[in-house]
């Protein structure tokens, strides 16, 4: 099995038994060189299999009223960082895209909240408001490119690949998702959801980050997002000094390459 970030070997690393939405045994495997890594189990599912996995899983989520995932605060803390960026100018104001959207969460909290507009794209879930097709995105035609809890369900380099495409030449690309330094090499890790097959390191988003064409990113651990910068690395860590020195705290953190927050 090759990584699909990085092109290196994977080896097995672990295995968890599930028992839930038919999944049983579910293994996985490990990057040697960028630490990336996959659910074999997932990966080799057919592609009705892995949707049927997913409708079954987000319904029974979706209808639960306790908000297991904290869902409702974070795409308000989404919306808020991303707000405040776009104000002191270290986002680039054009076309926003959120690819992956689910309902379009974020984007109703920045129309609601914020009086900013976010177009909203998926491929199996109608947004309930600014939805846009398939073929009303532009490749490199969109100044910001949102990806909120996606990343930990692609199964294939072209996915990412697609979703980085409509990030313009001068754009930034938006992710949430969980990345550490090391992924455990724990059955019980609490990031082993039945939907979730891929899990990225400080190295393999560092990988991503240079094949694309990134030089620096930020993040917010309120929103628990990244965002990456082709722009010039100097005028984006002057701009967000400037923010942090407002707001009286380190509100993003800056770094020149992948910003590594957690350990």
């Amino acid at each position: 099995m090759k990584c699909i970030i990085c092109g290196s070997s994977m080896a097995y690393f672990f295995s968890k038994r599930f028992n839930l939405y038919g999944l049983g045994d579910v293994d996985y495997w490990r990057c040697e060189a960028c630490g990336f890594t996959a659910s074999r189990t997932h990966f080799e599912m057919s592609d009705q299999e892995w949707e049927e996995l997913n409708i079954e899983f987000h319904n029974d989520s979706n209808q639960r009223e306790d908000n297991p995932y904290n869902r409702n605060q974070r795409y308000f803390h989404q919306a808020q960082m991303l707000h405040l960026m776009k104000r002191h100018q270290i986002l680039n104001p054009d076309s926003w895209l959120d690819w992956g959207c689910g309902e379009g969460k974020v984007s109703l909290q920045l129309a609601s909240n914020f009086d900013v507009t976010m177009a909203c794209f998926d491929k199996y879930i109608t947004p309930l408001s600014n939805a846009v097709s398939e073929n009303e995105m532009v490749m490199r035609g969109h100044g910001l490119v949102v990806n909120t809890a996606v990343f930990e369900h692609v199964r294939d380099r072209a996915t990412l690949d697609e979703i980085e495409s409509y990030v313009a030449d001068n754009g930034c690309l938006a992710v949430h998702t969980l990345v550490r330094g090391d992924i455990p090499q724990d059955p019980d890790w609490m990031y082993l959801l039945p939907v979730h097959c891929a899990f990225h390191t400080n190295q393999s988003m560092q990988v991503l980050m240079d094949q694309w064409g990134y030089h620096c990113s930020v993040y917010n651990e309120h929103a628990k997002m990244w965002v990456m910068f082709r722009n010039s690395v100097k005028a984006i860590k002057n701009r967000v000094s400037s923010l942090n020195a407002l707001m009286g705290w380190d509100y993003l953190h800056f770094k020149d390459g992948f910003m590594d927050y957690w350990p």
